[in-house]
């Protein structure tokens, strides 16, 4: 009886603490990248609490870079010298990721 009343206890407290850091894991630790249609190159990153998105088409460069913090659906960059930050929605698809910004998706792939 005290057996089955601890092995219960255990499966109540071990539910109650699972890990649901595997999508901010899968985001952080690859390198992603996508060309786009139109020529445009994507490219993010991360490096420890910060996140890096490149944007360049023909001679135009964009780059917002800044402090990173993320959940399992979403992440912020946030820049502090211009007051800015960033929300982006995330759907990582194994070597696919479903990058989203003001209802605009692009999807980008796993840069080996």
């Amino acid at each position: 009886m005290v057996a089955v009343l601890l092995i219960s206890v255990c499966f109540v407290f071990s539910a109650c603490t699972t890990d649901t850091s595997g999508y901010v894991n899968e985001l952080r630790s690859s390198k992603w990248g996508a060309k786009l249609d139109g020529g445009a190159e994507v490219n993010l990153e991360f490096d420890g609490d910060t996140a890096m998105l490149k944007i360049s088409n023909s001679d135009k460069n964009a780059e917002i870079k800044g402090v990173c913090v993320a959940d399992e659906k979403s992440f912020v960059v946030f820049i502090p010298e211009v007051a800015q930050n960033y929300t982006f929605d995330y759907n990582p698809k194994g070597d696919k990721l479903d990058l989203s910004y003001n209802n605009h998706t692009i999807t980008l792939k796993k840069v080996k």
